[in-house]
């Protein structure tokens, strides 16, 4: 009897030396956006509940776009493991990448899996013929505009940006303290954002398909000269434009004080909350205006996605999390939570997503056909110079011609580097 006990007690002893693994807890660094309301924590404990045996540690990162990046960047420059998987704007692929920060997922998000999914965020995730990131959620520029002063002054929706400016002036002429648009002006990668809808929307472009720098055009010029003309000649924008981050210009337009503003589709619910918003009831939602008449209206491709770090010492189970971030449950849980724009286009038909966000079915067409920046691993590097020769030509210090012949002279001589 005692010899088959001691037996019994060195077998045990075996297995739990042998295989600690199965005891132990895998434990996953998700660096990611705020709380928020709660919706992101919500996420991660569906997930954990189907899971069992992966904890995941929801680590904030700064609210500022270019601060996550600078903050992600320092990590991953000392190759620290501490970081398993991250929220990643959907410009930053092709930069992580070519750093050799993050591990390709092919073998773990396959084509099948990526067919159900909206083609411009899987794009965007696509380099070098690889997949890197998961996309959980897409996002696209659109229109607010003032559904009541519209009416009251029988004015059309505007189709192309010139109509707008005329819309604009006409209202501001009949309402004392009105602007009538602001969008991301300030010197950050929202002001890129506003910009590139209105260039492309002349028709020029950045970089062509193969790379080359394409920007100094007469097109480019034009679309330049309107956003000038909005600020200092037209004066359409409220003062401080140059300084508008997302929620200044939210902040004028839920005030009453805008006739239009270009903002994400997030800003909806807002709008629509009595306790943020003096304009519940009033709003609409629509594409952006055209450069010209009959042209097309372009919606910068925004949106957030899932890398998994090259460092980490649990790829497989990041991976995992990675696909339940953008799997349907999570994305419905964001688009009624947080009013988040689904990456996956079933959930576009859900009842009790539509419920919440009974425009999502309206402008499922723009969100389709969100076009991308320009994808370069010096996409940073590009962005920044967009954003001080835009502000300088806003600021009069530089006639739009000028800033669009620096711009370009600057982003060859970085992507020739």
């Amino acid at each position: 009897m005692k010899k088959s006990m001691i037996f019994c007690l060195l077998i045990s002893l075996f297995i739990l030396c042998t295989i600690p693994s199965f005891a132990k807890e895998v434990v996953l660094n998700y660096y990611s956006h705020a709380v928020e309301n709660g919706t992101r924590t919500e996420i991660i404990e569906e997930f954990e509940k189907t899971h069992p045996g992966i904890k995941v540690n929801l680590v904030e990162l700064p609210m500022n776009t270019s601060k996550k990046l600078q903050t992600l960047s320092t990590i991953f420059q000392a190759q620290d493991s501490s970081i398993d998987i991250f929220d990643a704007d959907v410009i930053w692929p092709p930069i992580f990448a070519s750093a050799g920060w993050v591990e390709p997922l092919d073998n773990y998000f396959t084509a099948e899996e990526r067919a159900e999914f909206l083609d411009g965020p899987i794009l965007a995730n696509t380099y070098m013929n690889k997949i890197w990131g998961v996309p959980y959620r897409t996002d696209a520029g659109i229109l607010y505009y003032r559904t009541d002063l519209l009416e009251k002054y029988n004015r059309s929706i505007p189709n192309t940006w010139n109509e707008l400016v005329e819309t604009s002036l006409y209202i501001m002429e009949q309402e004392a303290d009105m602007k009538g648009i602001a969008g991301s002006w300030a010197q950050y990668e929202g002001l890129v954002c506003n910009a590139l809808e209105i260039f492309w929307s002349y028709g020029a472009k950045v970089l062509d398909e193969e790379g080359n720098v394409v920007l100094n055009s007469p097109e480019a010029v034009e679309a330049l000269q309107l956003m000038v003309d909005m600020v200092n000649k037209d004066k359409i924008t409220p003062d401080g434009i140059i300084n508008f981050f997302s929620g200044d210009a939210r902040a004028q337009f839920f005030a009453g004080k805008l006739i239009f503003m270009r903002d994400w589709p997030s800003g909806w619910r807002k709008s629509q909350d009595p306790e943020q918003s003096k304009v519940v009831g009033k709003v609409g939602m629509t594409p952006l205006p055209t450069g010209i008449e009959g042209g097309r209206s372009y919606s910068t491709l925004g949106g957030w996605q899932i890398m998994v770090s090259n460092f980490s010492k649990h790829k497989k189970e990041a991976a995992e999390f990675a696909k339940f971030r953008a799997s349907y449950e999570a994305q419905k849980i964001a688009a009624i939570g947080l009013t988040h724009l689904p990456s996956r286009k079933a959930v576009y038909a859900d009842a009790e997503v539509l419920a919440v966000n009974p425009y999502y079915k309206d402008m499922y067409n723009v969100f389709l056909n969100a076009y991308p920046r320009p994808k370069t691993p010096f996409y940073a590097e590009v962005s920044s110079v967009l954003q001080v020769e835009i502000q300088k030509a806003l600021t009069l210090k530089k006639t739009a011609e000028e800033a669009i012949k620096d711009a370009t002279k600057q982003i060859e001589e970085i992507l020739n580097y």
